[in-house]
């Protein structure tokens, strides 16, 4: 078995892949493909670069609908033959304050994905959708001896929170994905909503939501936080010890030595989860047990905001946080605590912005 990792400089957004080769076959995942700092042919260009025309993406996993997380994805179903998609399962109230917090952060008015994927991508890819899983940290962990082998997936189907995924049959490897819901945020909205005469109801399409733009914004300003924290993380890993290279560019070019170190092969796509939720990190603890041991990298939430980090979720076994964020941003991002927690915990903050010699590259 062969991996190259990369965690690609996007800038403000996300866009992570992974190359396997398994017996010979090679296989290809996406965690991601967006960004507010690069927009239009920029972007395309950054995603053209990293695939050849036609290249199979075998699993496209979508954190969120987020427009830094999404926006690149049209681009790269057009580039590239994607073959199946797991997205986190949202209810209706979910897309439409979606649609709300991009067209007012973002300006982002595409909504064709939110509404229905299955048109966006076309009949033939199976759409996976994630259920939402309660939070329990008192739960058992995850079963990992009967993986369902996702190769063999030919239609749309709902999943729970935390089905095991074999890239093949037979294959010592796992993506494990969890939808993890938070509705405070909702509620505060709905209140602030009706102050105004307002329901969701009222906003569910884009020409809605431009109509009482500025009653909404009103609204969207006494909600503490994003309105929509819906994020699924995945697990990309095995249950026994297998090591990775780890090369930054950055160290390469300004340290003028071939910064590398070895580490676990698993990984935590973290998309932009709050962990400070009560419970969340000892529920995320609980059901990865078993493979908590064996990975090596985190993807630190939300551009390594401060509102989403809890340094409870750092292992002994991570030696390497992804940071991904743009340079210019307006958010703070990455938070200068957040960054001391890491390095504090001995683990190497790799910070990965638009710069394209800030890109970080795993391999075996």
């Amino acid at each position: 078995m062969s991996l190259i990792r990369t965690f690609h400089p996007i800038g403000q957004g996300a866009f992570y892949t992974e190359r396997h080769k398994f017996n010979g076959t090679e296989f290809t995942i996406v965690y991601d493909c967006g960004s507010s700092t690069f927009k239009g042919k920029k972007l395309e260009t950054k995603i053209k670069s990293t695939f050849p025309k036609d290249h199979p993406i075998d699993i496209l996993f979508i954190s969120h609908f987020h427009a830094d997380h999404i926006s690149g994805i049209e681009i790269l179903a057009k580039h590239c033959k994607i073959k199946k998609v797991v997205i986190p399962l949202i209810d209706d109230t979910a897309k439409i304050l979606l649609k709300v917090t991009n067209l007012l952060d973002n300006n982002y008015s595409d909504t064709s994905l939110i509404d229905s994927p299955e048109d966006f991508f076309g009949g033939d890819v199976p759409i996976i959708r994630i259920e939402p899983t309660e939070i329990n940290p008192n739960t058992d962990g995850i079963g990992l001896n009967d993986p369902t082998d996702i190769s063999k997936i030919v239609s749309s189907t709902n999943n729970l929170s935390g089905t095991v995924f074999a890239p093949l049959a037979g294959i010592d490897w796992f993506f494990i994905p969890f939808n993890y819901k938070h509705d405070e945020r909702k509620i505060q909205f709905e209140t602030a909503l009706n102050i105004y005469g307002l329901t969701l109801a009222d906003i569910d399409t884009t020409n809605k939501i431009n109509k009482n733009k500025d009653d909404i914004i009103k609204a969207y300003k006494g909600v503490d936080g994003d309105l929509n924290k819906n994020s699924m993380i995945l697990y990309s890993g095995k249950k026994s010890d297998d090591y990775l290279h780890c090369f930054n560019h950055f160290h390469h070019l300004y340290f003028h030595r071939h910064y590398h170190l070895e580490l676990q092969s698993g990984c935590l796509y973290m998309g932009d989860i709050d962990l400070n939720e009560p419970g969340i990190v000892a529920d995320i603890n609980a059901k990865l047990r078993q493979l908590l041991p064996f990975t090596g990298t985190l993807q630190v939430p939300h551009h390594g905001s401060v509102h989403n980090f809890a340094s409870s979720i750092l292992q002994r076994s991570i030696y390497c946080a992804i940071f991904s964020y743009g340079t210019t941003n307006t958010y703070g991002h990455p938070s200068a605590r957040v960054v001391g927690d890491i390095i504090s915990n001995n683990i190497y903050p790799h910070l990965v912005t638009e710069k394209q010699h800030s890109m970080v590259t795993q391999w075996k």
